[in-house]
């Protein structure tokens, strides 16, 4: 009996050793959202420039195609305040050197693809009045160096890595709002045809550009 209750303390002494020799941790994370917001292109996100006959074209200046309307509407199921950033999916094939609202900066325009590697032209995004639920509001911008509002000096929606908003003022800041409206329009423009590889064939204007949507 007296090995049997020695061989039991031993166990009674390791078990508790055993139980502790391993350990691992669950983080459970998430986020909650105060509300959700949808971005779309009232009338689709499609904009045809339609067909371009190249002997109306000029073969020494820039080539002003006539503008197209687009607006940009974000729904939120509650008020929220966003803001919007824009990227350039055509970028290599962007044209240096364009004029659109004035301005000749390669940050305000965006690339509308290429012909035999050639760039063709490119487009501008002009800003309209913004809307927060039907009140016209001030467009207002921000960059990663510059956190502050401001008010925009150019009229058009840069490729930079900057953010756009709307807002009452550049004080007031971001307006929140279930129905966000921001009008714009494109102008898209041609290099000058001197400048584009000789051709007898159709070549088709491809133009990209993602908005990017966030919540503040």
């Amino acid at each position: 009996m007296k090995k049997i209750y020695a061989a039991s303390a031993l166990l009674l002494a390791l078990s508790p050793f055993a139980a502790q020799a391993a350990s691992v941790d669950l983080t459970v994370s998430g986020t909650v959202i105060p509300t959700s917001c949808v971005p779309a292109f009232a009338g689709g996100s499609n904009v045809n420039l339609g067909r371009i006959f190249s002997a109306s074209l000029s073969a020494t200046q820039q080539n002003d195609l006539p503008p197209r309307d687009i607006t940009l509407k974000v729904a939120c199921d509650a008020p929220a305040a966003v803001e919007i950033s824009a990227t350039d999916n055509r970028a290599a094939t962007k044209v240096s050197g364009l004029t659109f609202n004035g301005r000749t900066s390669d940050t305000l325009y965006y690339g509308l693809g290429n012909t035999k590697g050639v760039g063709i032209g490119g487009f501008g995004l002009l800003t309209g009045q913004p809307l927060a639920d039907g009140t016209p509001q001030t467009f207002l911008v921000r960059s990663p160096q510059n956190r502050v509002w401001r008010v925009p000096a150019a009229g058009l929606v840069s490729n930079a890595p900057i953010t756009y908003s709307w807002g009452a003022s550049a004080a007031a800041g971001p307006a929140a709002a279930r129905l966000h409206t921001f009008p714009m329009q494109v102008a898209a423009a041609i290099r000058p045809t001197a400048d584009l590889p000789p051709t007898t064939d159709e070549f088709q204007l491809d133009g990209s550009v993602t908005f990017n949507v966030f919540y503040l």
